[in-house]
């Protein structure tokens, strides 16, 4: 598994208040991962952020951390986990201004009505799998597939093997997002062999360890 295809959750962080940060972001792009990040707007600005924005906050801008991307000639995958309707057009506009390649970009976690709005504006978009998804919507559409496992009974590798052998691209999320260890998920990962597969993504909160673990930088 290559560092670009490991999306480190919000950042490269030590302690949970750096997440999305200025900081941890850049420290992120800088060791070669890609990123999992959220994205919402406020008055007309998109910015990086899971709760709504507070400006007297001075939030990270979007185009800020995709200029910065795009200035280190990173090309690991950017998740954003679209937390607010109707960013499309707003989406298209700044990856055009930022001249971040579109195919390096993909929206996550929006509603069905709002994912339309992606379709009809062409953006990549996962569609998402979990023991509470077990049927993935726009599965034709999508340019892959977010696998999650809320509970620990889901079982996201196997999907995950389904899928990549269907030529689709696949992001696991890493049990300690849900307060879970992740040994025994990487292992599971390593054994199958997938973590060669170069359309696998891991989404976690220890990228470090999880490129040590799975990676097969060349």
């Amino acid at each position: 598994m290559d560092r670009n295809n490991i999306l480190a959750h919000r950042g490269l962080w030590t302690d949970t208040a750096e997440r999305n940060g200025r900081a941890a972001l850049r420290a992120a792009l800088n060791q070669g991962f890609g990123i999992e990040t959220d994205c919402r707007d406020s008055a007309g600005k998109l910015y990086v952020s899971h709760d709504p924005v507070d400006v007297s906050a001075q939030p990270l801008l979007a185009s800020e951390f995709l200029s910065h991307y795009k200035e280190l000639g990173s090309d690991g995958r950017i998740a954003l986990n679209i937390k607010a309707d109707g960013l499309q057009k707003d989406l298209e506009t700044l990856l055009d201004g930022t001249g971040v390649p579109v195919e390096n970009v993909y929206a996550f976690d929006m509603s069905v009505p709002d994912t339309l709005g992606y379709l009809r504006h062409k953006l990549p978009f996962y569609t998402r799998m979990s023991e509470y998804e077990p049927l993935p919507a726009f599965l034709d559409s999508a340019q892959g597939i977010w696998i999650d496992d809320f509970t620990g009974e889901f079982p996201q590798v196997a999907k995950a093997v389904e899928y990549l052998a269907l030529g689709y691209r696949v992001a696991i999320v890493s049990s300690e997002l849900h307060g879970r260890s992740p040994d025994g998920l990487w292992k599971n990962i390593k054994t199958t062999g997938i973590n060669q597969n170069p359309k696998l993504e891991l989404c976690t909160d220890h990228p470090l360890q999880a490129f040590e673990f799975l990676g097969t930088d060349k």
